[in-house]
This record gives C-alpha cells, sequence and structure tokens, in this order.
C-alpha cells in the first residue's frame, strides 16, 4: 500500500505536531550520524523546540560546541561558499523556470510548425493568411526536416569500399528524391515566391546573346533591407 503524500504546512493539532516532531527530530539525528559514517565528514546538529527545555543535540554537547569551533576558524570564504540564502534561492528558481518556459516555447512552436507544414502539403490550408515572420519560420523547419533525408540519401547512395581498401570505380547512381523531398521543396519555394516583394517600377528587357529578350523584375529597395524578412523564431 502507497504511503500518504504529506502536505508541507503547519500542523493545525498540538498533539499531532508534537507526534510528528517527535518522530521527525528522530529521524533527522540519525540522517546526520548515518552522513557522518559513510562519507567521514565532519557533522553536527542543533534543534530547539518549544516541547523540550534543553535543545536536542547530535552527537554530544562537547563534539557539537568542536565542530562549530573548526567550522569557525576557517576563512570566511570557505564558510560563506555554499551559503544559499533566500534571495539567491529565489532567482535560482525564476533563473530555471525562465529556461523551462523557452524550452516548452520551441517545443511548442516546433508542434505548431509541423502542423502547419501538414497542413499545406495536403492542401487543406494556403500560404496566404501567413505573415512574414510565420512563413521564415515554416521555411526554416521545412529546410531543418530536409537535412537529415539528404544526409540519409547520401549516405545509402555511398559506394561501399572493396577488399584492401580499394573504393569500387564502378558510376554512381544519382539520389532520387523522395516523395515528401520533393514536396517539401515545392512548398519551400512557394513560400519564397509569396514572400518576395513586388517590383514598384515595373519590368526592364535584357536583350540576350541569341537575339531573345528577357523581361526581369526591377530590383526592390526591400531586398537588401535585412529587417524586411524578420528574424526567424529560431536561432
Amino acid at each position: 500500500m502507497a504511503r500518504k503524500k504529506v502536505q508541507l504546512q503547519w500542523i493545525m493539532n498540538d498533539t499531532t505536531r508534537r507526534t510528528t516532531y517527535k518522530k521527525r527530530v528522530k529521524g533527522l539525528m540519525k540522517k546526520a550520524k548515518e552522513l557522518s559514517i559513510l562519507c567521514g565528514v565532519e557533522a553536527c546538529a542543533i534543534v530547539y523546540s518549544p516541547y523540550d527545555p534543553q535543545p536536542e543535540v547530535w552527537p554530544s554537547p562537547m563534539e557539537v560546541v568542536r565542530v562549530i569551533g573548526e567550522f569557525e576558524c576557517r576563512p570566511e570564504n570557505d564558510q560563506t561558499k555554499k551559503r544559499l540564502n533566500q534571495e539567491n534561492y529565489i532567482r535560482q528558481r525564476v533563473a530555471k523556470a525562465k529556461e523551462q518556459v523557452v524550452k516548452q516555447q520551441k517545443k511548442n512552436r516546433r508542434m505548431e510548425l509541423d502542423n502547419l507544414m501538414y497542413q499545406c502539403l495536403a492542401g487543406g490550408r494556403g500560404l496566404q493568411g501567413l505573415n512574414i515572420k510565420e512563413l521564415s519560420d515554416l521555411m526554416w523547419y521545412i529546410d531543418d526536416q530536409l537535412k537529415p533525408i539528404s544526409h540519409k540519401m547520401e549516405y545509402s547512395h555511398h559506394p561501399a569500399p572493396q577488399p584492401g581498401g580499394a573504393v569500387a570505380l564502378t558510376a554512381v547512381p544519382v539520389a532520387q528524391k523522395t516523395p515528401l523531398e520533393v514536396a517539401l521543396e515545392s512548398l519551400e519555394n512557394q513560400i519564397l515566391m509569396d514572400t518576395a516583394p513586388q517590383p514598384r517600377d515595373g519590368v526592364v528587357t535584357v536583350a540576350h546573346t541569341e537575339g531573345q529578350d528577357m523581361m526581369l523584375p526591377v530590383p526592390h529597395d526591400n531586398y537588401e533591407d535585412p529587417s524586411f524578412w524578420g528574424a526567424p523564431f529560431f536561432p
């Protein structure tokens, strides 16, 4: 049968509180003794309470005075090196909580981008309603998903070494893209086309060497402005 979880709060009933004190202080002294024996360290314990006129000490009053005296003889830096007050404790807890929040936010954002990517691939949602930041995050996520696929394809088509260290000189077939990779690249190209700014001054005609003219858009000023694209959510 599992033990009932104890609530860490002040016990209202006097009798229950006294009984709990007796039991807990005995366990504390036992733990101090075990710590001293198992780890070979100088330890002592002093507990004051309203239930006894004399404090509870371990191992003995003389030993307690000796251990405290040795501690006070140490340099001040050694005495305060691992001391933790309430303010420092709260600061550590807050910093740890902030790290956990940032980690969870990135995890949630990855899940959102994963769902968005598959919705776009399935045709259930278009890219017209997304802003620049969302498109930039989605494009980063697609690139991140394509990297392991490319690595696996390169590894699977790498020529195997022959006995004696020689490498076969047979031609290696060009790696064929998987349907998922093709779909992801197509979605990425669509994002690039949707996020590309429209030219303001029309198009210009460029003469080709073979006699065919080409129509090219006039470069937009925002192409050279890094702030236009915005910073991606992921570093």
